[in-house]
């Protein structure tokens, strides 16, 4: 236990000639930054227009957490280490990465309901993982999704809500607005975030994703969902990891991975729904892994919840 607080926990999977960081970073740091934004109360966190300027979220303003209730931060011995979403009162969608092999024995907390994962909301024991059958399979970080089931029941109220599911193999268009949040770094490599962080990005087609990571070494699939910019800035980082993208009011990604963190051209790959990825109210992503962080040419991506919507049933029968 001690080994993991000490030493970070910057995982890498070797593709080809290529290397992929996925996004948990360092759990001593107790900390996580959103590459491009700036930190933002929970309660506080509105679904509306922002952009970039000067590496900071720009437009928005402060919300209750009524607004922004479904974030949870995913603890290891009262360390920030991945994120995760609420999706019922008893389970927690996040990245199967951050839970891989003897990770999965380790006594993990989440702490919902609080802008700060030191600190406030309601903290519950996680009881069991279940990891989809096919993670990692076909391809590195394929199907990146496990389920978190508490062993007592989140209370629902100010704070502290699900976020909706989309149908299975439900489609969102190129350019459909999402938004990622996390505690994870503010810049590639850079220290990690007290407060949580919040910023909008497009949810970017499949096949010019594929493409693009073809050219780097890399296997997008069909469990998989991309977003970010081509000229990079904006993007989730490390200890972002399991957190929501949410699209249309649904969770359609969990973050997972990517070419570094907001670079130009390197968009974020989302398991096709560990933080969360949403976009008008729908978790459509989990943060899984990338190429570096905001990178031009890296886009994030995000394990596909639409995707993986039926093993989501089977487990939880939501």
């Amino acid at each position: 236990m001690i080994f993991l607080i000490i030493l970070p926990l910057l995982f890498t999977a070797i593709l080809g000639n290529s290397t992929i960081e996925y996004i948990y970073g360092d759990i001593s740091l107790q900390d996580g930054r959103i590459v491009g934004g700036a930190p933002v109360h929970i309660e506080d966190y509105p679904y509306q227009d922002i952009s970039l300027q000067d590496g900071r979220i720009v437009g928005g303003a402060p919300v209750h957490i009524e607004d922004y209730p479904y974030q949870v931060s995913v603890q290891l011995l009262g360390f920030h280490y991945c994120g995760g979403a609420i999706i019922s009162d008893q389970y927690i969608l996040s990245a199967a990465h951050c839970y891989s092999g003897r990770l999965a024995r380790y006594p993990y907390t989440v702490r919902a309901g609080s802008s700060y994962h030191k600190k406030g909301g309601q903290v519950v024991s996680v009881m069991k993982i279940s990891t989809h059958p096919n993670y990692n399979k076909t391809a590195p970080t394929d199907s990146d999704i496990s389920i978190l089931q508490l062993a007592s029941s989140l209370k629902f109220g100010s704070g502290v809500a699900p976020i909706s599911l989309p149908e299975q193999n439900q489609a969102f268009a190129d350019g459909t607005r999402a938004v990622v949040s996390g505690w994870g770094d503010l810049e590639e490599k850079g220290k990690g975030s007290f407060q949580l962080q919040a910023v909008w990005v497009p949810v970017v087609d499949n096949s010019k994703c594929e493409s693009l990571y073809r050219v780097l070494g890399y296997k997008v699939t069909k469990s998989m969902v991309c977003a970010g910019y081509d000229d990079g800035g904006k993007d989730a980082c490390q200890n972002d990891s399991g957190g929501p993208l949410v699209a249309n009011g649904l969770l359609i990604g969990i973050v997972s991975w990517g070419d570094g963190c907001a670079r130009p051209g390197a968009l974020g790959v989302y398991a096709d729904s560990g933080g969360p990825l949403v976009a008008n109210g729908l978790l459509i992503g989990i943060v899984s892994w990338g190429d570096g962080c905001a990178r031009p040419g890296a886009l994030g991506v995000y394990a596909s919840v639409s995707y993986l919507r039926s093993y989501i049933t089977e487990i939880t029968g939501i």
